[in-house]
């Protein structure tokens, strides 16, 4: 609420988007942190990966398997059509066709979706 408080008071007083020195400070820091102990952790980049391996090979199963879209909107591009549909997925309804339609190994799944 204080960055977005300072946001709002540069506005009120100088007519611009931004924040005072202090507060900028404060979120390039909250920013770096994330950064490094977030974000780009070894683990949070493998589950990243495993995330992309799983939604790819979903887009190339409806894709190659239009039929399996029934009931779905549809174009003249099986691989729009399957990455439109895999798209508006949920994670779990994602890991959930990748087990049942794929057989994905419950422990090549992103973890902590569950």
């Amino acid at each position: 609420s204080r960055l977005i408080g300072a946001v709002v008071r540069c506005i009120a007083e100088r007519g611009v988007v931004g924040m005072d020195p202090v507060h900028a400070g404060a979120l390039a820091a909250l920013r770096r942190f994330n950064y490094e102990r977030i974000y780009m952790r070894p683990e949070s980049l493998a589950q990243g990966e495993a995330v992309i391996k799983v939604l790819r090979s979903l887009v190339e199963h409806y894709a190659t398997h239009p039929d399996a879209l029934a009931g779905q909107p549809r174009s003249d591009d099986p691989l729009r059509d399957a990455v439109t549909y895999v798209a508006g997925m949920t994670d779990r309804y994602a890991f959930d066709r990748a087990t049942h339609l794929l057989g994905w190994p419950h422990d090549q799944l992103p973890k902590g979706i569950d």
